[in-house]
């Protein structure tokens, strides 16, 4: 292959470094523009209520989750924020403390030694923020949305079988875990609205699918217009 001509490097050179300026110069404009979209001052307290359904952790025996959850309103067209705590309370499944307690037996100096089972609880106590994409208009009576959530979850294990242990040490965390959201509001009046949810949540090595129901009184929302008569 024939070396590019020094001229033609210089030429390519140029395009490339006006091209990086040009994109550089153009980023902020950007995300001044996004910022702008996205009107962080109307954010308020419109709405509070109550949720609870099943929760579906993995190696976890399934259960039920209670919460409360607030509307902040919407920062754009069709996005709209909202906060959630929920507390959830279970224990590790059978199988997975049978397999744990085989691993530790195998480290027994003594084959005839034994490990007596016991139970594992686990409780988290979450607390979440989410942004909600809504197709349809605020004063719809019924709203259908998609979104995700980041949270911060405080877990907690208890057992005689893990207690003063490093395993104790790490299955009690308080970390971040992200969320993918999707669900459906019913509006009968603008003051009240009930709905349903389906959440699935990544936290660690810790997943859970929660669906949850639950109803939210509003302080403020709009109105449908009325029609005037002459």
């Amino acid at each position: 292959m024939r070396p590019l001509p020094g001229r033609l490097l210089r030429i390519i050179g140029c395009a490339i470094v006006a091209s990086i300026a040009l994109v550089a110069s153009a980023a902020p404009v950007r995300a001044q523009n996004i910022w702008q979209r996205l009107d962080l001052d109307k954010l308020r307290l419109e709405g509070i209520g109550i949720v609870a359904g099943p929760v579906t952790p993995s190696t976890i025996v399934s259960t039920q989750s209670y919460g409360v959850q607030a509307d902040y309103g919407e920062i754009a067209p069709h996005l709209r924020v909202g906060f959630s705590g929920s507390y959830w309370n279970s224990r590790y499944d059978d199988k997975t403390v049978d397999r744990f307690i085989t691993q530790l037996e195998k480290s027994l100096s003594n084959p005839d030694d034994s490990i007596k089972f016991d139970r594992v609880r686990i409780s988290t106590i979450s607390i979440e923020a989410d942004l909600r994409y809504t197709p349809t208009k605020a004063r719809a009576a019924v709203q259908p949305y998609v979104g995700g959530g980041i949270g911060l979850h405080i877990v907690n294990a208890e057992s005689k079988l893990i207690q003063n242990t490093f395993v104790e040490s790490a299955l009690d965390n308080i970390g971040a875990g992200f969320s993918a959201i999707a669900g459906v509001a019913i509006l009968p009046t603008h003051r009240v609205s009930a709905g349903v949810e389906a959440r699935y949540t990544v936290l660690g090595t810790i997943r859970f699918g929660t669906v949850r129901a639950g109803a939210m009184f509003h302080f403020s929302r709009p109105t449908r217009p009325k029609v005037s008569t002459p």
